[in-house]
């Protein structure tokens, strides 16, 4: 999940009030947010990956302020009409076809306060933006820059720029293979004969999407106005980005101005309307709430609502990127009117039940694995294309797809475990060497079954330090093969994610359970990782 770094005095500045920690912590974890460090006036949260809105110390306060009944209601944000314009050229149509862009006027910025702007920027880019791949943002001071913007795509060797922490023009071209952005995003990029970037009237580049913006328009202290752009290949989530990026700066006192951007205005803050029925709340939640206390808590949430006798008239804010069914709405209802308050029930339920083998299986691993010193993991059963196929240099192919993905993070179904243990390695990166890591869960697989998928459980198992080979992730499983009496045989093989000739599929008795090896130096950079990392990936169930 997310992690973010605020400084308590201004959550406290704009709450409105000095929180409680105790209470802070403990009844506002119920939010998403967790307290994991307060250091003086430095505290580091982490955050849900669906709450986006909640990356910034103003749109933590803003929901801190519903949730402890200090300022309930939907907030709103007023839009003055704005006379600047940003064209949008038809060339970038099949790089970069999407851009979203507003102006927020009257800002007093400190070096702590665009700090915190920045870090906003960043989490959104690897949150909802995909590592920029979905979205990009740029932010740009104002004053140094003469509207219209024209965004179009250009020949890489006809334009050249200051980029930022350079002092020096450079082409787009240099940019990719020179600079630190360049050479971190050039992927994203890849086989395009044409580079997006946004330019003012006066030909001037503003930004290169979404690699880097030109030192000129860096914003500082004493930026009083800026203007935003959000590029992108999907048209929603980069209005949704958008309306976080400007509904935060509201919040520190900013004036949002609209722009027409290729003929459209923008930002778009009005709310989304929905219904929650009252007898459907109280069938799934359990709670038997009246309307107006149901409404109340909807509030709570920030939410604007209205009681009728069977139905609850909502306005979804704007920068609300998560809500997209009654369930959600529930959800909310039921955190605000917290989880503690709800009494336990025993479940009616008077069965027999028995232990399955799987599970005798998985718990003989654990220990065996425990007892020899590595750890146990547990990662999210969602991931993305990105991490189990890009990063792990693995040619994609199809797996189970949410249809309602709230991120692009969580937008598919894992069908291999390892990508999930790199992810943990990488978490833990600045920890001391060497780790061990383990997981033994469930993964689905496509299949031609009545549901088109199955759960298959599955270990996985890495190993990380400076000179990890192929025969430190084969003692472990040797180390398996002795204590749970199963003959593993290994054959030589191929894997694109790992190193030649040191890769082996693994049999019992003929039949192919899984792969073993010393994983490639490039999916090791991918993951941004020390040393070397072996490992091996087996189906549980064909041991039972």
């Amino acid at each position: 999940m997310p992690n973010i770094e605020i400084d308590k005095r201004e959550f406290d500045d704009l709450v409105g009030e000095s929180m409680d920690e105790e209470k802070m912590i403990e009844e506002g974890s119920m939010l998403g947010a967790h307290w994991h460090r307060i250091e003086g006036n430095v505290c580091d949260v982490e955050t849900y990956p669906n709450r986006p809105d909640l990356l910034s110390v103003e749109g933590l306060a803003r929901a801190y302020r519903g949730f402890f009944d200090l300022d309930k209601g939907r907030e709103e944000y007023e839009i003055q009409e704005g006379e600047e314009k940003v064209e949008v050229d038809d060339s970038v149509d099949d790089v970069r076809p999407f851009i979203g862009g507003a102006i927020v006027r009257n800002l007093e910025l400190s070096k702590k306060k665009i700090n915190g702007l920045i870090q906003l920027q960043e989490k959104l880019h690897e949150t909802m933006g995909r590592r920029r791949d979905k979205l990009a943002i740029g932010l740009h001071d104002l004053d140094e820059v003469k509207p219209p913007f024209t965004y179009k795509a250009v020949e890489p060797e006809k334009v050249s720029f200051t980029p930022l922490e350079y002092d020096r023009d450079m082409q787009l071209g240099e940019i990719l293979d020179e600079h630190e952005k360049g050479r971190k995003y050039s992927w994203i990029l890849d086989d395009e004969d044409m580079y997006p970037i946004i330019e003012d009237a006066e030909n001037r580049v503003l930004s290169f999407p979404p690699i880097i913006n030109n030192q000129l328009t860096e914003v500082h202290p004493g930026t009083t106005d800026i203007f935003i752009d959000v590029t992108g290949k999907h048209e929603e989530t980069v209005k949704k980005a958008l309306n976080i990026l400007v509904t935060a700066l509201a919040e520190r006192g900013g004036q949002i101005e609209s722009m027409d951007v290729g003929g459209e205005k923008m930002p778009m803050l009005e709310p989304e309307k929905r219904e929650l029925d009252v007898e459907y709340f109280r069938n799934i939640s359990g709670l038997d709430l009246e309307p107006d206390e149901i409404a109340e808590r909807l509030q709570m949430m920030k939410f604007g609502a209205d009681a009728g006798k069977e139905k609850i008239d909502v306005e979804i804010p704007a920068y609300r990127t998560d809500v997209m069914h009654q369930y959600d709405l529930i959800e909310d209802v039921v955190i605000a009117h917290r989880y503690s308050n709800i009494e336990a029930e025993m479940p009616n339920v008077d069965q027999p039940g028995a232990r399955k083998p799987i599970e005798d299986l998985v718990e003989r691993v654990r220990k065996i694995l425990v007892g020899k010193g590595a750890l146990e993991a547990n990662t999210y059963y969602l991931s993305s294309n990105e991490k189990l196929f890009d990063r792990m240099e693995r040619e994609e192919e199809d797996i189970a797809e949410m249809s309602n993905a709230l991120t692009e993070d969580y937008a598919v179904v894992r069908n291999w475990l390892t990508p999930s243990l790199f992810q943990t390695l990488h978490d833990n990166r600045h920890h001391s060497y060497p780790q061990e890591f383990f997981e033994a869960e469930d993964v689905v697989e496509l299949d031609d079954s009545a549901v088109g998928a199955s759960n298959h459980r599955k270990l996985a198992y890495l190993i990380s330090n400076s000179g990890v080979n192929y025969t430190d992730a084969r003692k472990t499983l040797q180390v398996l093969e002795r204590d749970l009496g199963v003959d593993f045989e290994v054959r030589e093989a191929e894997r694109s994610f790992m190193k030649e000739g040191r890769c082996a599929e693994i049999l019992v008795e003929g039949d192919k359970i899984g792969f073993i090896g010393e994983y490639s130096d490039q999916v090791v950079e991918n993951w941004d990782l020390d040393g070397s990392v072996a490992g091996f990936e087996i189906y549980l169930e064909k041991l039972v």
